[in-house]
C-alpha cells in the first residue's frame, strides 16, 4: 500500500471516529438555593445594595472570594459585572455582588443565596 492508501485509511479512521457516539458527560452537582426564611436576616437583603449596607444587617462576612468574569476580557466594556464578590456567612448563606471594575470600584448585591449548610469560606 503506497502513500495515497495510508492516507485513505488515515482519513476514513478520523471520519469514524467523528461519527462515533459519545457518552455524554454528566452534569456537575447543584447546590439547593432556596429563598431565605422571612424572620432571617438574610431576607432583609436586596438586589443593588452596596457591601457598606450588607455588612451593616449582617456583620462581616465569615469569609469571602472575589474573581473577574468573562466580561472582564471584553474591549472596551465599560459595564457592570466585569467582576464579583462572595460573602459567605456560616450557617446562613452566600451574598453576591457584581461590580464594574474600571474607573470606580462600585459592588452592589446581585443575589442573594440562602444555604443553612453554608461552611463560611470559599471553595
Amino acid at each position: 500500500m503506497g502513500w495515497k492508501g495510508v492516507c485513505v485509511v488515515v482519513a476514513m479512521t478520523v471520519a469514524l471516529g467523528a461519527c462515533a457516539k459519545r457518552e455524554p458527560e454528566p452534569a456537575p452537582p447543584t447546590r439547593s438555593v432556596a429563598a431565605p426564611p422571612a424572620g432571617s436576616k438574610l431576607a432583609k437583603i436586596q438586589v443593588g445594595m452596596s457591601p457598606r449596607e450588607v455588612e451593616a444587617i449582617l456583620g462581616p462576612p465569615t469569609d469571602e472570594n472575589a474573581y473577574v468574569t468573562g466580561k472582564a476580557f471584553i474591549p472596551w466594556y465599560f459595564g457592570s459585572d466585569r467582576w464579583r464578590r462572595a460573602y459567605f456567612y456560616r450557617g446562613i448563606g452566600r451574598v453576591v455582588f457584581a461590580g464594574s471594575g474600571g474607573w470606580s470600584q462600585s459592588a452592589s448585591v446581585e443575589r442573594v443565596e440562602y444555604d443553612p449548610n453554608e461552611p463560611g469560606h470559599a471553595r
